[in-house]
């Protein structure tokens, strides 16, 4: 009981848990299967150098944008296969507004462009003649957020650049993964590195450990089964299986530095092949 009456008060964003023992004490914990060498501790220099490439060309002639530097080549690597075609993008967290129009001029000129974000004066930075529009609400309300959806969605893109509380993060994913992201979609959660900060932690797991358990489920299909299973002509061979539809539309997670990307795919059974 106390754990049902804990997810419902996550769900609404009424439960502060403590940080982790991890965020506390700064300590990590680390597999004695890693050799000591991959652990020992080597200096890291400051970074010298921007990226180069045409979303941070366009990212610096505006002076209404944050981002961290070593974004935008994640960007580029999830993002430039959407630029040949006309896409609809959610990104949670308007701010200044700066990051809505970056994203105009990146992708196709007939992409429709939405963000959400609690504070109401970023409805100002709504250009609904270039097809960018802003609404008000909160990303831990899946009611607004199924309301969006529905006016704007499915998304080609979803983008989680909001409050950085680890239970907004994960009650946006569970709103919106299934309803909102098309077939061959996007999710991807910036900032994670909050995950690691006291303050921002307000669940008992962060978004990365959430993360990390979906890593299990995309491998569901193989849970106490063997090769022959999936083997091309074997007798074994399964011809159809239940699975959680997360494990059933998950092509592949990337983990980079403060940034977890989702990669959503209708799959079908993996298949083995003997010669």
């Amino acid at each position: 009981m106390r754990k049902l009456i804990n997810k419902l008060l996550i769900k609404f964003g009424l439960l502060i848990t403590k940080a982790p023992t991890l965020l506390a004490d700064k300590s990590l914990g680390v597999s004695e299967s890693i050799p000591a060498e991959l652990t020992e501790k080597v200096k890291v220099s400051a970074a010298t150098e921007t990226p180069d490439n045409e979303l941070f060309r366009i990212f610096s002639k505006d002076t209404n944008v944050h981002k961290w530097h070593h974004y935008f080549d994640i960007y580029e690597r999830h993002f430039g296969r959407y630029r040949d075609r006309p896409i609809r993008m959610l990104e949670i967290g308007v701010f200044r507004g700066g990051s809505l129009r970056m994203w105009k001029e990146y992708f196709h000129p007939d992409s429709t462009i939405v963000g959400i974000d609690i504070d109401k004066s970023c409805a100002a930075h709504e250009l609904a003649d270039q097809n960018v529009f802003v609404r008000i609400g909160s990303q831990a309300d899946p009611n607004f957020l199924a309301e969006v959806n529905g006016e704007f969605g499915p998304f080609d893109i979803i983008l989680d650049d909001g409050s950085h509380k680890t239970h907004h993060q994960i009650i946006s994913f569970g709103a919106l993964f299934r309803d909102a992201l098309k077939d061959g979609g996007c999710y991807m959660v910036e900032d994670c590195h909050t995950n690691y900060w006291i303050k921002h932690v307000d669940s008992p797991e962060t978004f990365i450990e959430v993360s990390k358990q979906m890593v299990d489920m995309l491998h569901e299909p193989y849970f106490d089964r063997k090769e022959t299973h999936f083997r091309h002509g074997h007798p074994d061979a399964l011809t159809e299986m239940e699975q959680s539809y997360l494990s059933a539309n998950l092509n592949g997670i990337y983990f980079h530095d403060s940034i977890v990307v989702f990669d959503k795919k209708l799959r079908s059974l993996p298949k083995s092949e003997l010669r």
